[in-house]
C-alpha cells in the first residue's frame, strides 16, 4: 500500500491568502479601533461631566465602566460578525466561482458531454487550474474527434471492402487510445 505524504506548503497562492490575511488584520484592526474610541468617548465625557467632585466622579465612573465595556464589546463582537460575514462572502466568490465552473465542467465529461470550458472573472482565484482544466478538456475533446472522424471513415472503408484503408483507420484509432495512460 502507498503511504501518503502530506504537503508541507503553507501558502499555495502566496498573493491571494497574504492579500486575505492582511484584510482580516485590516479589519481586526478597525473593529478595535472602534471599540477604543467609543470607550474613549465614554470616559472623556464622564471625566468633564463629573469633573467638580473627584470623588464621586471616580466612584461613577467605575461603577459604569463595567457595563459601558460590555456594551461596547458586545457591539464590537457584532459589528465584527456582521462585517466578517460579508467579508467572507465576498471573498469566497473569488474562488468558490471557479471552483462552481469547474464542477460543473466536469460533471458534463462525466456524462459523456463535452462542455466548452467558459473563463473565469480576470480578478477570480484559480486561473491557473482554469487554465489547465481547458488544456485537458481541449485534448480530449481533439481526440474524441478524431475517433469519431476515424469511425466514420472506417465505417466506409469496410463497406467499400478497402483492407489497407481499415487498416489505416485501425492504426490511427489504436494510436489515439494508446497515447493516454490509464
Amino acid at each position: 500500500m502507498k503511504q501518503v505524504t502530506q504537503r508541507r506548503i503553507v501558502l499555495i497562492d502566496h498573493r491571494f491568502q497574504l492579500r486575505m490575511a492582511a484584510a482580516f488584520i485590516a479589519l481586526q484592526v478597525l473593529l478595535t479601533a472602534l471599540f477604543a474610541f467609543g470607550l474613549y468617548l465614554f470616559m472623556d465625557s464622564e471625566i468633564h461631566a463629573d469633573l467638580a467632585s473627584a470623588h464621586a466622579s471616580y466612584q461613577s465612573l467605575s461603577q459604569m465602566l463595567l457595563p459601558i465595556v460590555v456594551v461596547l464589546a458586545v457591539f464590537s463582537v457584532t459589528l465584527s460578525i456582521i462585517l466578517v460575514t460579508v467579508f467572507v462572502v465576498r471573498i469566497s466568490h473569488k474562488v468558490a466561482g471557479p471552483m462552481y465552473r469547474f464542477r460543473t465542467v466536469l460533471e458534463a465529461l462525466a456524462q459523456r458531454r463535452i462542455d466548452p470550458m467558459t473563463r473565469i472573472r480576470p480578478d477570480d482565484q484559480l486561473g491557473e487550474l482554469a487554465a489547465s482544466l481547458d488544456k485537458a478538456l481541449g485534448s480530449v475533446q481533439t481526440d474524441v474527434q478524431l475517433l469519431q472522424q476515424t469511425a466514420r471513415r472506417l465505417q466506409e472503408n469496410n463497406s467499400k471492402g478497402d483492407g489497407d484503408a481499415v487498416a489505416e483507420d485501425i492504426a490511427l484509432i489504436a494510436n489515439t487510445v494508446n497515447s493516454w495512460k490509464a
